[in-house]
């Protein structure tokens, strides 16, 4: 009697434990069942808001969703990322990655409050070259011309900036060090998106800006700046006429931008997958590439495993740059 009592506990456990298991794996396969927040850590109109938008105009197709952008900026992107890493890890609420804001800062800042590895990097969606950029009608007509003017007169050029520590920050400082200076030989004014740092040169503000080609490539042609060189290698294809810096002589001035997608630490297996995928196939999409291109960036798409080696590879570079540039808040 006793047995079959037993037998029979035992027979509707198992049933219970089939259940829940299935029941589980019902529910995570549901996912996303409502909109994603996907947080931008810098103001509207600068390079990563924009891919942010470009990325939110495909990726819904492939995830079953809608995807909504947040701005939340401040502190070179630290604020937005500091967000993201407290939120709940459920898929519900990602975030656009930059160089600046998930290496950059934390590399520069030993004192944050948090690294940059408190993240689940899920994929990387496109590279972005830097240029230095001038206004118009500045009197610097070539890369020459500005830096013969900044080794005669130091500590009187001002240039713009996104953000501390963020690419535009990070720019100018190489180009210092390359040029045998102190990183105080020109004056930084930071503002909170490259579209301010940007504003900031067209009003007279700052002398150059160095950062995102995709935040500067429609003022360039549309006449309203001069591009003065770029960081990549070799001369880009829609910039032809602008030397790089490896030819000019300075290929240490190699920061290149990037932009990806990440999540608070802890998310499911399932909601990793599921984002690796849309992000796979959005970043093969026809639509999705001509929109990059347009904005002067470059597809770049890492899976999962390949991006994480990446950004662990990157932190570790720009941490030692910042060390030897003296410029490591310890």
């Amino acid at each position: 009697m006793k047995s079959k009592s037993l037998q029979s506990i035992m027979i509707a456990l198992m049933v219970a434990v089939f259940c829940l298991s299935t029941f589980g794996s019902q529910a995570f396969s549901a996912y996303p069942e409502k909109p994603i927040k996907l947080v931008v850590p810098y103001g509207p109109g600068g390079a990563t808001d924009l891919a942010a938008r470009v990325l939110v105009s495909v990726i819904p197709e492939f995830l079953g969703q809608a995807v909504i952008v947040v701005n939340i900026k401040g502190a070179g992107g630290t604020i937005g990322f500091d967000n993201v890493r407290r939120s709940k890890a459920d898929g519900y609420t990602m975030m656009m990655n930059a160089i600046g804001a998930n290496v950059l800062a934390p590399a520069k800042n030993s004192k944050l409050p948090f690294s940059y590895d408190e993240m689940d990097y899920i994929g990387r969606t496109q590279i972005n070259p830097n240029v230095l950029i001038v206004k118009a009608d500045s009197q610097y007509k070539t890369f020459s011309d500005l830096k013969d003017s900044i080794l005669k007169n130091i500590g009187e050029h001002r240039y713009s900036t996104a953000g501390v520590a963020n690419v535009t920050d990070l720019g100018p400082s190489m180009l210092l060090k390359a040029l045998g200076l102190k990183d105080t030989a020109a004056v930084a004014i930071h503002y909170d998106s490259d579209n301010a740092a940007l504003l900031a040169l067209l009003q007279g503000e700052s002398d150059f800006v160095q950062g995102n080609l995709a935040s500067f490539s429609a003022a360039i042609g549309g006449g309203q700046i001069r591009a003065l060189a770029v960081t990549t290698p070799e001369r880009l294809i829609s910039l032809k006429d602008v030397p790089t810096y490896t030819e000019l002589g300075y290929p240490s001035v190699s920061i290149v931008g990037w932009r990806g997608i990440s999540g608070p630490k802890g998310l499911p297996e399932e909601v990793k997958k599921v984002w690796e995928e849309a992000i796979r196939k959005s970043c093969a999409s026809k639509s999705w590439i001509k929109m990059v291109k347009k904005l002067g960036d470059e597809p770049g798409y890492m899976n999962t495993k390949d991006y994480n080696e990446f950004v662990h590879k990157d932190f570790k570079r720009y941490r030692e740059l910042f060390t030897d540039l003296g410029l490591l808040i310890k």
